[in-house]
């Protein structure tokens, strides 16, 4: 609690003296929308302006014209999460001195009403997360806890000794690992977007919440806009209070199971720790299949310094990736990105280029996509049916196995009885770098 007092305080120090700082505004006809009056922290804008953040210079971001690819995203990002402020807490203007004061006090109040219920939302969670992203208990382990205590050993927070250094066998992999570690920087930062967007999902659940507490959902609703408002003008976020943490256990050889391990102190960040969780898992799929490789590009990429941006961008980013998927398709998101992060570097780079600029030649790139998941999903569906037709055969055959002259399916079907077992998919092999 110190801790966070002591990080208000320096926050509102900072807004005090912002006359104080030369910092060059944003161009206010991109960024601000007229009329709004909130503002982000003017060492955020300058990070902006100067490309100094954790993804300055990303080579998948398009060309600008007055203004950068980030300064776009998150002027809309910016406005997006004020006007959600403005309608949570019923005000015209947002008071980020308010917001700061009140901040932990949410917390605590959302934690009280909670501890009653903690069962109950831990199970709500899971099921909520499971039917999003269509995960079965036979592939996907998970273990959700509220908690006030958030243990952080481990994680970026207090990260694992490194290995030594990466010894590359030449100069083409050692320049191959840099643009590595760059695709790892951009998958992280669709990561939190993906899961930033899914912040505000407790309203889906809404009655569920209200028979427990009637007051919790308009208290998550101001929670979570408070602290969503709060990364655009508090510069060093990853100093503040942890909220939650995601442990991932990638498939092996031993344990095919993944499993995922959640803490949260209140049940939106659970549900955010939890997207998280699954989108790691997803994303397995664009590291380098060598281990060591694999091991040196998350060493590299993966620090707590990069997650405030990653959560500021992120949301626009996956937004633009979002876009780009007709609203017919867009139960395939996942299967997309998945299919998207798994290409050469190259191509991943050049086909992002063209999603975040949302060009026509983008469309085709995720139309075709989506056209080969569903010739994918309808091959399954043929399999899965052959099965059960098999299935059904061998049942027939047992009931008639005395000398009878019974029915058999595989005549139907041309003497085939095919059951050949699932072919390992050409993507990402968890079992190799984990």
């Amino acid at each position: 609690m110190d801790k966070y007092r002591k990080l208000v305080e320096d926050a509102l120090n900072k807004a005090k003296n912002v006359n104080k700082l030369s910092v060059k505004r944003l161009n206010e006809s991109v960024v601000y929308p007229e009329g709004m009056s909130e503002r982000m922290h003017p060492q955020l804008e300058k990070d902006l302006i100067d490309r100094t953040h954790s993804l300055g210079k990303h080579p998948i971001f398009p060309e600008g014209d007055e203004s950068s690819f980030e300064e776009k995203i998150i002027g809309e990002r910016f406005k997006e999460v004020t006007t959600r402020c403005k309608r949570a807490f019923d005000t015209d203007t947002v008071d980020s001195k308010v917001l700061m004061r009140d901040m932990m006090s949410m917390v605590k109040d959302s934690m009280e009403m909670e501890s009653k219920h903690k069962k109950a939302l831990e199970k709500l969670a899971e099921e909520m997360i499971r039917e999003e992203y269509d995960i079965s208990k036979d592939v996907v382990e998970i273990h959700c806890e509220l908690s006030s205590k958030i243990n952080m050993v481990g994680t970026k927070k207090t990260p694992k000794p490194m290995a030594s250094e990466m010894q590359f066998k030449n100069h083409d992999e050692m320049i191959n690992s840099k643009d590595e570690v760059y695709k790892r920087r951009f998958i992280n930062a669709m990561i939190q977007g993906a899961a930033k967007k899914c912040n505000h999902m407790f309203h889906m659940v809404d009655d569920e919440l209200t028979e427990m507490d009637p007051r919790l959902p308009n208290k998550y609703s101001k929670m979570m806009a408070a602290a969503d408002y709060m990364y655009y003008v508090t510069p060093e976020m990853e100093n503040g209070v942890n909220g939650g943490v995601v442990r991932v256990q990638f498939p092996t050889a031993s344990n095919p199971k993944a499993v995922i391990h959640v803490q949260a102190m209140v049940f939106p960040v659970l549900i955010h720790e939890l997207v998280k969780g699954v989108m790691e898992l997803i994303s397995g799929h664009g590291l380098p299949k060598n281990k060591k490789m694999g091991e040196y590009v998350i060493g590299k990429a993966d620090f707590l310094a990069a997650e405030p941006w990653d959560m500021r961008l992120g949301p626009g980013i996956w937004e633009r990736f979002t876009k780009m998927i007709e609203p017919d398709d867009f139960n395939l998101k996942h299967q997309i990105y998945m299919e998207l992060i798994k290409l050469p570097i190259l191509e991943f780079n050049r086909n992002m280029r063209e999603i975040m600029a949302g060009t026509k030649e983008a469309k085709k790139i995720v139309s075709k996509i989506v056209d080969e998941i569903k010739e994918g999903l309808k091959e399954d569906e043929f399999n899965e049916v052959m099965n059960e037709i098999s299935s059904k055969n061998d049942e027939i055959t047992n009931i008639n196995s005395e000398e009878s002259e019974g029915f058999d399916l595989s005549d139907l079907l041309g003497g085939s009885n095919n059951t050949d077992p699932d072919i390992e998919s050409e993507g990402f092999s968890f079992d190799e770098l984990f």
